[in-house]
């Protein structure tokens, strides 16, 4: 209470209620800097562990990583930007009603209404930039990352190949696996290549393999020795047949341009609303659901920090996070449903924002329904403090 009186003192010249909502509005914005700074550190850590690995197995360079995370990054902002929101009025809010100062501002006539205005107009704030991140820089930053790890496997070269792993190129339709790797000379053991072609499969095995490069055009090529050929049919058709070479030579050279194809995350909004493709429909709604879900959250956020004062700020975040988790879990669940036609276009992932709709209604009736139901249990308690107040009323 005492930091509301001088923030009072101190900006006389203004309207009191300007200062509160402007107090009121710090106390939250300063908790959302430092908890969305702490989860991007988190969610960066995470990810660099991640795809470190990429690094480690050859698929990307080092130099490519830092980008890669980066973009990563971006796309989970639609997701860190809400909960980061949400945190920060639990706890925002919490501390000033463990101070009382929320009680000082309802005696300077700052209702809980205000307050939830307050609060609902930086939610829309944050919702605009959530949703400008999911419509626009989310299908960017995809259409980006896949291209990187396309020219990643497409730029593959031997000589960062580790053994006992399994590199996969969608561009080449290839699979690539060595049992050992002569460290002193760069020679391959015991190659096995799998790849497709006009519907055949094909599936190399090689005693051994070295690359060679052009010294006039730079073309990479992989001579094998010792192979066998084996070509299968899809769909479990019979083998068609069975190759034997001393030797067999592989060009590695991209002879195509890099082309992604469909990709429905990197899709343009425009395009994914007028699609009628279950996976296409779950993602647009999604992307429409981040910014609703933001401010719903924060009306919910504000609902916590006042629920149960006797309890203290980390118990009201614990309770906070839990709900958290079950929202965007059945939220993920019922993108899920969407996409494998278990739910239809109607209601989509809807339902989910519509429970929590209903959840934060039936907490803000909570309170006056349990007020009303006491008041008519104790008439004589509610006619004392009636009389209190009023003698003359008391007399009739």
């Amino acid at each position: 209470m005492r930091y509301l009186a001088f923030a009072v003192r101190r900006r006389r010249a203004e309207p009191a209620e300007l200062i509160i909502d402007g107090y009121i509005a710090r106390e939250v914005l300063k908790p959302l800097l430092t908890i969305t700074v702490v989860l991007i550190v988190i969610f960066v850590g995470y990810s660099s562990g991640r795809y470190l690995s990429y690094a480690v197995d050859g698929v990307l360079q080092v130099e490519t990583l830092a980008s890669f995370i980066f973009i990563k990054m971006i796309i989970a902002l639609e997701v860190l930007l809400p909960i980061a929101l949400y945190l920060s009025i639990v706890l925002g809010l919490g501390r000033l009603e463990s101070l009382s100062e929320i009680t000082a501002a309802r005696a300077c006539g700052i209702g809980n209404g205000r307050v939830m205005r307050i609060v609902v107009g930086i939610a829309f704030v944050l919702a605009l930039l959530v949703a400008c991140i999911s419509m626009f820089a989310r299908p960017l930053a995809y259409e980006k990352s896949y291209w990187i790890k396309a020219q990643a496997e497409a730029e593959l070269e031997l000589d960062r190949l580790k053994s006992g792993v399994f590199y996969d190129s969608e561009q080449r339709q290839r699979t690539i696996f060595v049992d050992d790797v002569d460290q002193r000379t760069g020679r391959l053991q015991r190659v096995f290549i799998r790849g497709e072609r006009g519907g055949i499969i094909h599936i190399i095995y090689a005693q051994s393999g070295e690359q060679k490069i052009d010294p006039t055009t730079g073309a990479r090529s992989l001579i094998l020795t010792d192979v066998h050929v084996y070509f299968l049919g899809r769909h479990g058709a019979k083998d068609k047949g069975v190759a034997a070479f001393k030797q067999m030579t592989l060009g590695l050279s991209a002879a195509q341009p890099i082309t992604l194809g469909y990709k429905r995350k990197a899709a343009p909004t425009v395009e994914l609303a007028r699609s009628e493709a279950p996976m296409d429909i779950a993602e647009y709604q999604w992307r429409l659901s981040t910014p609703v879900s933001t401010v719903l959250l924060g009306v919910l956020a504000v609902i916590l920090s006042r629920a149960s004062p006797r309890s203290s700020r980390y118990t009201k975040t614990i309770g906070a996070v839990v709900l958290y988790a079950i929202y965007y879990n059945l939220s993920a669940m019922a993108k899920t449903w969407v996409e494998t036609e278990v739910v239809g276009k109607f209601p989509g992932i809807w339902w989910v924002q519509c429970a929590l709709v209903l959840v934060i209604a039936i907490l803000l009736l909570i309170p006056r329904w349990t007020f009303r139901r006491a008041a008519k249990r104790r008439p004589t308690l509610v006619g004392a403090v009636t009389g209190a107040i009023d003698p003359g009323r008391q007399a009739l």
